[in-house]
Order: structure tokens, then C-alpha cells, then sequence
């Protein structure tokens, strides 16, 4: 997969950088009391809660690849649940080469890269420094909602979220 960027767009999107030829969605178990909160575990293998995957096509595996490092994907405020539903795993050869786990109940994003875009609302400097918008901007959450649809994945939006208002 390879996909056509305008300038600028690689500098802040580390996925764009990336050589994979496949990107897997991963319907898991994030649950914190099971220590399962990244699709991926400490020894690259994928987690044994997957309950789904679906390989995405190269059309939607470019469109989410852009989606996930623009600026206007992100913005938003946060919860501090970070129970993960929703894994992404983009491969090269078949091994994990990258990851995102996504909780759409506390609109927080993990991703192994770090998406320079995410990174809004600084706070404090140095040792002790934390982004208060690192969220997910509701555009961006409804894109990721339209695929779990599709996809039939667990965890899909219902509208009653705060993020969603």
C-alpha cells in the first residue's frame, strides 16, 4: 500500500512514512483488570483477546492511514478510562511494523508512533508535560464509528457520549 500525500503531510503523520503492506483492524478485550489495553503485548505478539479482524482494502487503509495524522482529527478533551476496544496493526512480511488502540468511551487514541498532530493543547514544559486536547475530534470519531459498522466490530458510538454532543 502506498498512498498520494501533498507536502507537509509526512513530516506530522508518521504512518505515511511507514513501508507496510497490510493494515489489520482488531475487535479486543480492553480491559485494564485483564491487563489488556494495546493490541499488541511486550512480545509483539497480538492479543489473545481478539474477538474480529478485518484486513482493510488499500482504498480504506489509505483514507484511515491520512485520517489518522491530520490535525483536524484531534482537539478534543478526554475521559481516563482507556479500556480499548478497537486495534489497528499495520504490517510489513506479516510482522507488526506498528500500532494504534483506540477507546471511543474515553475519545483517547495510543498509537506506537507518535502523531506529532495529536499533540494539541500543551501544558507545562519539560519533565512534567501533558497535552489537555490529545482527544479525538468528532469528525474523526465518527469516521472510525462508520468502519466499526461496516465491520460489525463491538463498542460502535450510540450517540450518548459527551464526545458526541
Amino acid at each position: 500500500m502506498s498512498s498520494n500525500v501533498t507536502f507537509g503531510q509526512k513530516a506530522n503523520n508518521p504512518f505515511l512514512k511507514l513501508k507496510f503492506d497490510s493494515i489489520v483492524f482488531y475487535d479486543f478485550g480492553g480491559n485494564p483488570e485483564d491487563e489488556i489495553i494495546t493490541i499488541i503485548q511486550n512480545d509483539d505478539k497480538l492479543s489473545y483477546s481478539v474477538i474480529k479482524s478485518v484486513k482493510l482494502d488499500k482504498i480504506t487503509g489509505d483514507n484511515f492511514t491520512k485520517l489518522i495524522g491530520k490535525k483536524e482529527s484531534y482537539g478534543g478533551t478526554t475521559a481516563s478510562c482507556f479500556e480499548p476496544h478497537l486495534g489497528v496493526v499495520y504490517y510489513y512480511n506479516k510482522k507488526p511494523i506498528a500500532y494504534i488502540n483506540i477507546c471511543l468511551s474515553c475519545n483517547r487514541l495510543s498509537s506506537s508512533l507518535i502523531i506529532k498532530n495529536q499533540l494539541q493543547g500543551v501544558i507545562s514544559k519539560g519533565d512534567k508535560v501533558y497535552y489537555a486536547l490529545d482527544g479525538m475530534s468528532n469528525v474523526f470519531r465518527q469516521s472510525i464509528n462508520a468502519l466499526l459498522v461496516k465491520f460489525d466490530f463491538s463498542h460502535q458510538l450510540d450517540g450518548n457520549s459527551m464526545f458526541d454532543k
